[in-house]
């Protein structure tokens, strides 16, 4: 039996809860250690990059006033901590952090490095190299200083400098964002190793990654116009918002809004994308698993209310930026601090359970967890960064950029094999639906077509049997009655060829609708009979051919053709005023080919559709056989049918 909704969705969320208790005590670590030990980096000509060790050392400086000089004149008031992390992260609230290390170029020939920070947006960076306690070289970047003006020509923070022979130097560096957290995933490299690799890898990547968004998006909008389905809009906009996010958080084209040309300047551009991002994925992760036929509500509700929150947060950044010139952000940065760091990982837990909830009410299920395992790569990266914020866990390069760009190709890839599934399934539905409905229009045909033949056949025996045969006795009756009396009249013998020639007619009219040549002889001699019967009126002269037709066929296909052929030859005596006909049928090993060609005044085949009930009848006669019929005429020239009936799946 199963358990209600409620109680599984409880079990699931408490099982979640255990889950994260476990990272979270697993990964917890003390954040405040003294330490005197400081990371030393030997440079001995056999590396060409070198990542940050665990263990560098850094101060928070809530001040925001401390200087170096400072520091490096009272070194005991400052006492630096041992950060855990390949990558040390911090929930800044604004504070700027300390970081330092040793290097020391053990080689007998001065060599030229680079500190690769791969941050480009943060509000303050420098680096200071410190030899017996003198500042020896000092460097400053920030998000707004012009790439042009840097010393290496980048969105990162990228810091050169050069060390003499066996020189060894201290490094600090100094890093501070107003709003978010602060990550140290440095590198340092040769630079000329710098020089080689570097852009040339990293532009490859990212054109790479821009040119796969970009086309899965511009195909998106194909299938949007191609089905009119809102689900392939919102994806389409979900790919290219994923664009925006990643490039402002990789720093590309930050020159372009650095100055606030969309409005809002820099790093708050990051923002607006970021949450951009988060509206979109909410729209179509709605419409996928279609929120909105939830009968519990709760979901397509919070769904809205979140969307209404960021996007309320987006005219904060506008309206503060264009009417207060960004001075509620920074009076209010802690506050607006904690508000990001709910908002941007908030939406993925939420999306989250709301897929988990689908699975577990069978809403989309399959849909549902197959979007689970896409998102699995980005959930992962997306909780850890939250987590290593609050330095819950250790901080690591899991969070670059590059890794949430790989995750996210992961994601579009399966989801894109889920739409397309999709869309197969919905042709398929198609499919099926359409075959039902041509099935039930060729039942609907079939009965309509039986039933008029039964009628015939019944008006036809009644005019023969009934009709006709009463007229024949009436028409004896008169005779003997007269013979006995020896009457000569002229109106009487008039009534007596009148009977005569109705008795005729009806006889007539009974074998056109029932012939009996068609029954016991087959369509070959009919049609040769009812040729011959046209050909004795005055006016019209046909010429029959029949071709390989030397056996009987299926009933239902001599009696359509028949009609066919009578229907066709109906409307030539009624409407084309032609004095010549040609019918030629001929038989295949697979189809039957009916031609008929009149001199006529012809007609326009454009216009096919509207000539009348006698087309439409000979369309139905063909289309329940399988057939195809084509009208081939024009004005003045005449008129072509040509009727194609395949043997093999006749009925």
């Amino acid at each position: 039996m199963k358990l209600p909704v409620v109680s599984r969705l409880s079990q699931s969320l408490r099982l979640v809860t255990k889950v994260l208790c476990i990272l979270l005590l697993v990964g917890a670590r003390l954040s405040a250690q003294d330490t005197t030990g400081i990371i030393s980096i030997k440079y001995d000509g056999n590396w060409q990059k070198k990542n940050m060790p665990m263990g560098l050392l850094y101060l928070q400086d809530k001040s925001n006033a401390l200087t170096l000089e400072k520091i490096l004149e009272f070194p005991k008031n400052f006492r630096f901590k041992k950060a855990y992390g390949n990558a040390p992260t911090f929930w800044a609230k604004g504070n700027a952090y300390w970081f330092k290390f040793n290097l020391k170029n053990a080689t007998n020939i001065n060599q030229a490095f680079a500190i690769d920070l791969p941050t480009p947006l943060y509000d303050e960076g420098r680096l200071y190299l410190v030899v017996d306690n003198k500042i020896i070289n000092e460097q400053y970047l920030s998000w707004d200083t012009p790439q042009l003006d840097r010393p290496i020509k980048h969105r990162n923070f990228i810091f050169p400098f050069t060390l003499k022979a066996n020189q060894e130097v201290t490094c600090y560096l100094k890093l501070r964002k107003e709003v978010g957290s602060i990550w140290v995933p440095i590198t340092i490299w040769e630079r000329d190793a710098f020089d080689y690799y570097y852009y040339s890898a990293d532009y490859h990547i990212w054109g790479f990654v821009t040119g796969i968004l970009l086309f899965v998006s511009f195909f998106s909008f194909l299938l949007l116009f191609s089905f009119k389905d809102m689900l392939y809009f919102y994806y389409g906009v979900y790919v290219i918002m994923a664009l925006g996010f990643i490039s402002t958080n990789q720093g590309y084209f930050i020159r372009f809004y650095v100055d606030g040309s969309f409005g809002v300047a820099g790093n708050r551009m990051r923002y607006v994308c970021s949450l951009l991002f988060l509206i979109s994925g909410l729209l179509f992760i709605r419409k996928y698993l279609r929120w909105d036929l939830l009968k519990n509500s709760v979901f397509n509700y919070t769904t809205w209310a979140l969307i209404g929150l960021l996007v309320g947060m987006i005219l904060f950044l506008y309206i503060d930026r264009l009417l207060f010139k960004d001075s509620l952000f920074h009076s209010n940065s802690a506050l607006v601090s904690a508000i990001l760091s709910v908002v941007f990982w908030f939406p993925t837990l939420y999306v989250i359970f709301g897929a988990i909830y689908c699975v577990m009410i069978e809403h989309f299920a399959k849909e549902a967890f197959y979007f689970l395992l896409a998102n699995l790569p980005i959930a992962t990266i997306v909780f850890h960064s939250s987590l290593s914020n609050y330095e819950l866990v250790n901080g690591s390069r899991l969070a670059e950029i590059e890794y949430f760009a790989g995750a996210f190709l992961i994601e579009i890839v399966v989801l894109m094999v889920l739409l397309a599934y999709r869309l197969k399934a919905m042709q398929d539905t198609a499919e099926r639906l359409f075959a039902e409905k041509s099935i039930a229009q060729q039942q609907r045909t079939e009965a309509i077509l039986e039933a008029e033949e039964r009628e015939r056949v019944r008006i036809a025996r009644d005019l023969h049997d009934g009709i006709g045969q009463m007229l024949a006795a009436a028409r004896m009756a008169l005779g003997n009655f007269l013979a006995k009396k020896k009457v000569e009249n002229e109106h009487i013998q008039n009534s007596l060829d009148l009977l005569e020639e109705s008795i005729r007619e009806i006889r007539e009219i009974s074998h056109n609708m029932m012939p009996g040549a068609l029954t016991k002889l087959g369509l070959s001699t009919a049609l040769k009979q009812f040729v011959n019967k046209v050909n004795a009126l005055d006016g019209l002269q046909i010429e029959l051919q029949i071709i390989g037709l030397k056996e009987r066929l299926n009933e239902k296909i001599e009696m359509m053709l028949y009609r066919v052929v009578q229907e066709i030859l109906s409307n030539i005596i009624r409407h084309a005023e032609a004095t010549k006909v040609s019918i030629e049928l001929v038989k295949h090993e697979h189809e039957l080919v009916l031609v008929v060609e009149d001199n006529g005044i012809g007609f326009d085949s454009e216009e096919v559709k509207n000539h009348g009930i006698g087309i439409k009848n000979v369309a139905t006669r063909v289309e329940y056989l399988n057939g195809s019929v084509n009208f081939d005429s024009a004005i003045g020239r005449g008129t072509s049918v040509i009727v194609e009936i395949p043997l093999i799946h006749s009925k």
